[in-house]
């Protein structure tokens, strides 16, 4: 049996164990929780802005453009060998790469309800999941960084093609230029990592972000059911100190510092 067929029957049974285990809202009792669900998760509100943003990702899916395509981190499952230049078409990096309509337009909701004034996306890709960052409030600063220069440049196009002032596009290796950002902002409002997805880094970037968090931030970190070693990292994030809240949304997972969280509580919900 091939490694990777190992790794997809792995992630099936996680996924089944998530689905046994996961709550709904007839299972919350925590109030905070409670409305975090009901407003993030089950809310069907169409705001307008994803009519055009799903526009937008149809005519991704269907770009033939090719591009090199450079992966600095963890890499793609589908679609890359970690530290090598392949010829990408942008359909298949939007198909495999991003984040779904649904978790985006869960990232939008959350962006829209909470205002963050400083968001840090670590992983632009194509630009896409930026661009419901950045339109969910226009207040709030979006700074992405992308270590393919091909993808940045893409990227960066599709941004003032379609006005969008409040994005600010980094090129680099996210060891360099993450901490660099981190050392020009007194806050982290907001950070969304989607890129290289290994336990190693991901713990760094936690705790590079932690110096700037406060009791408001919110951080979210993308397939913490990639690996073992992101469900590793996953299980020291949530159980850190200074973090109060955490949840397990199986393709995501995400953890608050509020003060007003008195014990640490840890849910699993179904998303």
């Amino acid at each position: 049996m091939s490694r990777s067929l190992i790794m997809r029957l792995k992630t099936i049974l996680k996924y089944i164990n998530y689905q046994l285990t996961s709550f709904t809202e007839h299972d919350l009792h925590s109030p905070f929780v409670y409305h975090f669900y009901m407003e993030f998760i089950k809310n069907e509100y169409p705001f307008q802005d994803f009519i055009h943003l799903h526009t937008l990702r149809q005519q991704l899916l269907l770009n033939q453009s090719l591009i090199e395509f450079t992966d600095l981190g963890a890499g793609s499952k589908k679609l890359s060998n970690i530290g090598q230049t392949k010829t990408r078409k942008i359909s298949d990096i939007t198909n495999h790469g991003i984040a779904s309509k649904k978790q985006a337009e869960f990232l939008y909701r959350l962006v829209n309800h909470f205002k963050p004034n400083t968001i840090i996306e670590l992983g632009t890709s194509v630009g896409l999941t930026t661009m419901y960052l950045a339109k969910a409030s226009s207040s709030s600063q979006v700074y992405t960084i992308e270590g393919c220069p091909n993808l940045k440049k893409f990227s960066s196009s599709l941004f003032v093609q379609h006005n969008l002032n409040n994005i600010h596009s980094i090129e680099g290796n996210f060891n360099d230029a993450f901490p660099k950002l981190l050392s020009s902002l007194s806050s982290v409002d907001f950070l969304y990592i989607d890129g290289n997805h290994t336990y190693e880094s991901t713990m760094r970037y936690f705790n590079m972000a932690l110096e700037k968090k406060t009791s408001q931030s919110i951080f979210i970190f993308d397939d913490i059911y990639w690996s073992d070693g992101m469900q590793q990292a996953w299980q020291e994030i949530s159980n850190h100190p200074e973090v109060t809240l955490s949840l397990d949304l199986f393709y995501m997972g995400i953890v608050f510092f509020r003060t007003e969280h008195k014990f640490k509580e840890q849910f699993v919900l179904k998303f």
